[in-house]
């Protein structure tokens, strides 16, 4: 980095060369799956006493596989004292992401039109090279008064591909082969004792790779973040003032995974259907078409030391909308083909959440004989208390109402607004089962293959307080040397926070919360020497 200093600018340019490499020996369900989620009697435990499953994919050899990248960076930035009350900070940032390639050559992945498979050799790259990615970025800070100060900036951040995804690419044939079978309305049970008695249940092909294939698409963007912020600080007494912030984001080309040869809803066995005739069995394209938003606004007052308290309070309303979790998260929507109807709150969306911390050095004998001041002065108390709201929930119906084995969360159709009571009051039957029906949709209604209406995350489970709290005392031995004892407690009132219910449409657990989101009182007690 090389830096120039003049009366009013401030100006720096460097650059950054960074080498990612990951490797992985495992495949994700080494020793194969199947699934019983009621499909076959109506009760997924009946299913599972019966060995009557609804999936099952067969177990896969764990090989090594490694990629790496390089993650470069260049930037120039001016820090410009325009006035004695105005300061400008803006740059630019060019990101330079190098296309990820596999180190040992073990991995192999589609063409850019998905009608061949590749086998890569070492040094072998999997995507198009990524050259548009500036990132301009521009602040400000005015002060309006000495005691009042109005910032603002926005930005764009870039986020490269996680290498991780690649090594996912040593799952697919040769080095693997991962069937994935799924029953359909029309063949006979599929069963524990005799997993391949129904081959019209698996992927077939007499030319291509019948297994699982991950692959990532040929144009994969990096991820992209617009970022913009402002905030009011506003000075009181000696140590205390009050900050005002928003902060908004926009996200875009976030990854998910793409099942892209899953079928459209329909009769008749899914392999059968699947749309690419070049394989028979499902293809998952780490696919980069993803958007999230965000808003916050936080209210922060703090105290610095006065008369041995100091304290912080603040409060934050923010809104989380996104599609689904990451591709190695799980994220898939419930429809491939038709992510939006999965737009909606976030997993972590938390609407309100308090936070206050003090920290107070306790005033007890502080000018008292040598053994009164020794045994009672220098304790110190600290305390942080949490209160947020509710996580949002999203009600499922556990059955492929579509017949299409996507590997999304079903959900039913939406009869009316739905409503719950769940940890106010109510910790059994806490949601409205009226709100929701799979009674007109498949296997229910034979003919009627179709995603349910309902929205992701309509509801929300119980909020959560907590109070944490610590008492310490140092006992001076020498000029450089102290002993610290510590009493600490989390949960110091034992309230109970409970978990989200259970939201699986026509199951006995229906609307049930049986668990709790953080632990019981836990009491410790420590000491520290420090010299």
């Amino acid at each position: 980095m090389v830096e120039q200093t003049s009366t009013a600018h401030n100006i720096m340019a460097g650059f950054e060369f960074r080498r990612l490499a990951t490797g992985r020996a495992a495949v994700n369900s080494a020793r194969g799956t199947f699934t019983f989620n009621g499909t076959q009697s109506g009760y997924a435990p009946a299913d599972f006493a019966l060995g009557s499953m609804v999936s099952f994919g067969t177990p896969g050899p764990e090989i090594r596989g490694r990629v790496a990248a390089w993650r470069d960076g260049f930037f120039v930035l001016d820090k410009w004292q325009v006035s004695r009350k105005l300061t400008l900070n803006y740059g630019l940032r060019y990101e330079l992401p190098t296309v990820p390639y596999t180190i040992n050559g073990n991995a192999s992945f589609l063409n850019e039109d998905q009608s061949k498979l590749i086998v890569a050799t070492p040094g072998m790259g999997f995507i198009k090279p990524q050259h548009k990615n500036w990132a301009p970025r521009i602040g400000f800070a005015y002060r309006i008064t000495d005691k009042l100060v109005f910032r603002g900036g926005a930005g764009i951040y870039y986020n490269p591909n996680q290498t991780n995804s690649y090594t996912f690419l040593n799952t697919n044939p040769p080095w693997s082969t991962v069937l994935s079978c799924t029953w359909s309305r029309g063949l006979p049970p599929l069963s524990v004792s005799n997993p391949g008695a129904v081959p019209a249940a698996c992927p077939t092909s007499s030319t291509s790779p019948t297994g699982l294939i991950v692959t990532p698409p040929w144009d994969q963007a990096t991820p992209r973040m617009n970022q913009w912020s402002a905030s009011l600080e506003r000075q009181f007494w000696s140590g205390a003032g009050l900050e005002l912030q928003y902060l908004g984001s926009h996200s875009y080309h976030l990854d998910r995974s793409f099942y892209n040869n899953t079928p459209l809803p329909g009769p008749g066995a899914v392999n059968s259907r699947r749309p690419n005739k070049n394989f028979g069995g499902p293809i998952r394209t780490i696919a980069n078409d993803l958007i999230a938003n965000y808003e916050s606004f936080s209210a922060i007052f703090r105290q610095r030391s006065y008369r041995g308290l100091q304290t912080m309070v603040s409060y934050t309303w923010s809104h989380t909308l996104d599609v689904n979790t990451d591709s190695n998260g799980g994220g898939t929507p419930m429809n491939p083909y038709w992510w939006r109807s999965d737009y909606g709150n976030s997993n972590w969306d938390i609407r309100h959440r308090v936070v206050a911390t003090f920290v107070y050095d306790i005033p007890f004998f502080p000018n008292a004989n040598s053994f009164l001041k020794f045994a009672f002065a220098n304790w110190q108390a600290n305390g942080i208390i949490t209160i947020r709201g509710g996580l949002p929930f999203n009600v499922t119906t556990g059955t492929d109402t579509a017949n299409t084995a996507s590997s999304g969360a079903y959900r039913p159709n939406l009869l009316k607004t739905p409503t719950d009571t769940c940890g106010r009051g109510s910790l059994v039957g806490c949601i409205d089962p009226t709100a929701f029906s799979i009674t007109s949709l498949y296997p229910a209604v034979p003919a009627n293959f179709a995603y349910g209406n309902s929205g992701r995350n309509l509801l929300r489970g119980p909020g959560e307080e907590n109070v944490n709290f610590s008492l310490s005392k140092n006992f001076i031995i020498h000029e450089n040397v102290k002993f610290q004892f510590r009493f600490e407690t989390f949960s110091l009132f034992n309230h109970a926070n409970f978990s989200n219910p259970s939201a699986t449409i026509n199951t006995s657990s229906f609307g049930n919360i049986t668990s709790l989101v953080s632990g019981t009182r836990n009491i410790q007690f420590g000491g520290k020497l420090y010299f």
